[in-house]
């Protein structure tokens, strides 16, 4: 039996779906990968909790982004701006700074054509190059 849409929009905001939906627009790419889907999730939720991350999403869940977030509260706006640094260097705030603790997997690395993190060009983890054995053909 179908759900009426006032269940559907309850279950809706009860998932994570919408959330990550609303990340991947203010990433303003599809392809967000999922640690960084989750990292955001998680990093809102320490943040900003439980409470505000449906605010958000009750907010931001139609229309266009960029209206939606030009139209929001000055809450939901720094929210907004937290999901995108989150997304675009891999900062949040720790002890008082920020640490780019999700560097490795930041947006700002799929905008570039000709780099990726350091480290990540090649091998199995992070830091592969760091290991380089020498070969003498430098």
């Amino acid at each position: 039996m179908p759900l009426a849409p006032a269940a559907t929009r309850a279950q809706a905001l009860g998932s994570n779906a919408v959330f990550y939906d609303i990340v991947r627009q203010i990433g303003g790419i599809p392809d967000i990968s999922d640690h960084l889907l989750d990292a955001a999730n998680d990093e809102f939720l320490t943040t900003y909790g439980a409470a505000a991350q449906r605010e958000f999403v009750y907010a931001l869940r139609t229309g266009a982004i960029a209206e939606r977030i030009k139209q929001a509260s000055p809450e939901i706006q720094e929210q907004a701006a937290f999901v995108a640094r989150l997304l675009y260097t891999g900062e949040v705030m720790r002890d008082g700074a920020y640490k780019a603790i999700y560097y490795p997997w930041c947006l700002g690395w799929k905008s570039l054509t000709f780099a990726t993190a350091p480290g990540t060009c090649g091998g199995p983890a992070f830091g592969h190059w760091a290991h380089h054995p020498v070969t003498g053909d430098m």
